[in-house]
Order: structure tokens, then C-alpha cells, then sequence
């Protein structure tokens, strides 16, 4: 007829939990380390895809002096480059104008063109 109650647990070493029904960690360190964990996670996404921009970002540098704004996707892929990550994507025209920072460009039939530097 009655439901026992699921004991509660610590979020991060699993000891039982006495006293508050909505604890939820036996310790601050506990505490601590959960929330230190977490933050560790999110740190480690963000740190990789800020890498993923600047590497795009020095690759059209790279571009930007080497070529006239213009640049095949397969070299640009070859050099490292992943389309995927930009800082800002518009519409203009008939266009979508993709930004990496303050280099603007746009792609379009397996090739970048229109590249240049925003001030």
C-alpha cells in the first residue's frame, strides 16, 4: 500500500543523504567537485571550438594575403578549414555573407570568394 521512499544520494560520491529532503550533496567538497566537474566539461567544448575559429581565422589571413578573395572549399578544407564554424551568418541580396571575426566572405559552388576584411 505505502511507497517506501527512495533514499537520496550524493550527486557526486553516491553516500546516503540525512537531513534536508532536497539535499543533494553530503559535503561542500562534494559540492565542489560536482560544480568544478561540470564547469571542467564546458571550459573544454568552448576552449575546442574557439580553437576551430582561430584556426579558420588564420587560415583567411593566410588567404586574404595570398590570393585575390578567392579560394577553392578542397584547399581551404586541405589547410584545415571547417565551413561550419563562423561567428556570424547574413543575408545579403540573394547571398548569405558569412563572418569569421572581422573577415567577411561568401561561399558558393565549392569555392570562397569575396573575402575581406571588415574595419
Amino acid at each position: 500500500m505505502y511507497k517506501k521512499a527512495e533514499e537520496p544520494h550524493c550527486l557526486e560520491c553516491g553516500e546516503r543523504l540525512y537531513g534536508r529532503t532536497d539535499k543533494k550533496f553530503c559535503s561542500c567538497g562534494c559540492r565542489s567537485r560536482y560544480h568544478g566537474h561540470l564547469r571542467y566539461i564546458a571550459k573544454k567544448v568552448q576552449d575546442s571550438e574557439l580553437n576551430a575559429l582561430a584556426k579558420n581565422y588564420s587560415i583567411l589571413e593566410t588567404i586574404m594575403n595570398l590570393t585575390r578573395g578567392r579560394c577553392p572549399l578542397g584547399t581551404l578544407e586541405e589547410m584545415g578549414f571547417r565551413k561550419e564554424y563562423v561567428t556570424q551568418v547574413t543575408k545579403k541580396g540573394k547571398h548569405l555573407e558569412y563572418r569569421c571575426f572581422d573577415f567577411a566572405y561568401n561561399m558558393g559552388a565549392g569555392r570562397l570568394y569575396n573575402l575581406r576584411r571588415i574595419r
